[in-house]
């Protein structure tokens, strides 16, 4: 069986604008390497998706500027802050779309 592992800049390299990027929330599993990886790149326009809401991960790459979109039931840095930093700049000053999927 050939093996599925990649190095983390492969990984984002099957990532195109425009494409939807999906993850769970929370401080503990954020994929933040990823995160760090995709933020380094010059992709544009994505669709970043909270599974049961967000926190740093969604917020990371909102305050990126390389997502157009983000889908998601609650984000915030809970028990830290209310609200998440970058997301509220961005949907105030109407830098992003937020959509809820409650």
């Amino acid at each position: 069986m050939r093996t599925k592992l990649v190095e983390l800049s492969d990984a984002v390299r099957m990532i195109s604008d425009g494409d939807e990027v999906v993850m769970s929330s929370g401080f503990t599993d954020s994929p933040m390497a990823m995160l760090r990886e995709i933020a380094r790149s010059d992709l544009n326009d994505l669709k970043v998706v909270g599974v049961v809401g967000g926190s740093i991960n969604l917020d990371f790459l909102v305050g990126s500027g390389q997502a157009a979109v983000m889908d998601c039931c609650s984000i915030g840095f809970a028990p830290f802050r209310r609200e998440a930093p970058n997301f509220d700049r961005y949907l105030k000053e109407g830098r992003i779309y937020s959509m809820d999927n409650t």
